[in-house]
C-alpha cells in the first residue's frame, strides 16, 4: 500500500510539475515540505563535535538549520563585526542551509541554486513561516564566467556581511574570478580528503558531483587563494566541511589560524571501509587535480 501511494504521489507531482509550474506545482511541493521545515526550524541546538582537534572558536559550535555545525560559528563571527544583516548563498537545501538561521534572526539576502525544486520549496516555506524576510532567489548553474553578474546584480547592498558557497566542484575557481572586496565573510565547503597540499580539481562546467573524493579544493589551495584576496583562515567546524574566512579588515578581532594544524577530517557520515576506499581512490587519481 505504502509503495502504491508513493508511486501515485510520483505520478501527481510529475503531472502538476508539468502543466503546471507556476500555479499549482508551488502549493503541492509546499504541503509535500511544510512539516520536515518546520521541524527542522524547531529543532533544539546541537553541540556535539565531531573532531578532537579543536580550536577556541570550536568551542562555539552548534547545529540549529545549518548541515554541521556553522550555525553557532557564524552567530559568533556577527557578534564580533558590524553588519548590515545582508547574506549571499550559493547552493542549499530548502530546510538545511548555512543562511537559513540568520533568515530566522531578520536577516535579508540572495539564495543562488541549480535546482528548481529546492527554490520552488524554499520560497513557499519563507512566505508562511518568515512572511517579513526579503530574499532574492536565482534559479541558476553557476560557472566563473557569470558568478560576478549573478552575485552583484541588483546590488544595492554596499557589504555582503556572510557569502557562503557550497557547488560540489567548481567553487575554488569560482572563488578565484570573484570581486570580493565588498565582502565580509566567506565559507566554503573544502575537500577534507586532501591534506597539506595546495591542490585542486580541474575546473570542468560540466562537472557532476560523485562522493569519490575527487572534487573541489584542499583547505591549503582556499587559505592560500583567499589570502591573496585579502581573507584570513579563521575557523575550521568540527566535522572537517566548512572552512571561514575573514576579511582583512577584521582580522584583529579573530585568531588567524593555520590551515595545516587546524585542518579536521571527521568524516561521520563513512564507515571505516568507505574512508579508506575514497583516500586510496584520491591517492591514485591525483592526476585529476592540479598544484596551485
Amino acid at each position: 500500500m505504502k509503495r502504491s501511494k508513493k508511486i501515485i504521489t510520483r505520478a501527481i507531482k510529475s503531472l502538476l510539475k508539468y502543466f503546471f509550474l507556476d500555479s499549482l506545482y508551488p502549493s503541492f511541493v509546499f504541503l509535500k515540505t511544510k512539516k520536515n521545515f518546520k521541524a527542522k526550524n524547531n529543532q533544539p541546538k546541537q553541540f556535539t563535535k565531531f573532531s578532537t582537534n579543536l580550536d577556541k572558536i570550536n568551542k562555539y559550535e552548534y547545529k540549529c538549520t545549518s548541515q554541521n555545525n556553522e550555525d553557532g560559528i557564524i552567530e559568533y563571527i556577527f557578534t564580533k563585526i558590524p553588519n548590515n544583516k545582508y547574506f549571499v548563498e550559493i547552493g542549499f537545501g530548502y530546510n538545511e542551509f548555512n543562511s537559513l538561521n540568520l533568515i530566522k534572526n531578520g536577516w535579508n539576502g540572495k539564495l543562488i541554486d541549480i535546482n528548481k525544486d529546492e527554490i520552488i520549496a524554499l520560497k513557499k516555506n519563507l512566505v508562511y513561516f518568515y512572511p517579513n524576510s526579503k530574499i532574492n532567489f536565482i534559479n541558476k548553474k553557476i560557472t566563473k564566467k557569470n558568478i560576478n553578474e549573478t552575485v552583484f546584480s541588483d546590488f544595492s547592498n554596499k557589504i555582503i556581511d556572510f557569502f557562503s558557497i557550497d557547488i560540489d566542484g567548481n567553487d575554488y575557481w569560482v572563488l578565484k574570478e570573484m570581486n570580493l572586496s565588498n565582502i565580509s565573510v566567506i565559507c566554503c565547503e573544502f575537500n577534507p580528503w586532501i591534506k597539506n597540499e595546495k591542490i585542486v580539481m580541474r575546473y570542468d562546467e560540466n562537472f557532476k558531483f560523485v562522493d569519490n573524493g575527487i572534487y573541489g579544493s584542499s583547505l591549503l589551495g582556499y587559505t592560500e587563494l583567499l589570502k591573496t584576496k585579502g581573507f584570513s583562515l579563521i575557523a575550521v567546524d568540527s566535522s572537517g566541511t566548512n572552512a571561514f574566512f575573514i576579511n582583512h579588515n577584521f582580522k584583529d578581532k579573530f585568531e588567524i589560524l593555520s590551515p595545516i594544524t587546524s585542518y579536521k577530517f571527521a568524516g561521520r557520515f563513512y564507515s571505516s571501509s568507505k574512508k579508506k576506499e575514497i583516500f586510496e581512490n584520491v591517492r591514485n587519481n591525483l592526476d585529476k587535480f592540479i598544484k596551485i
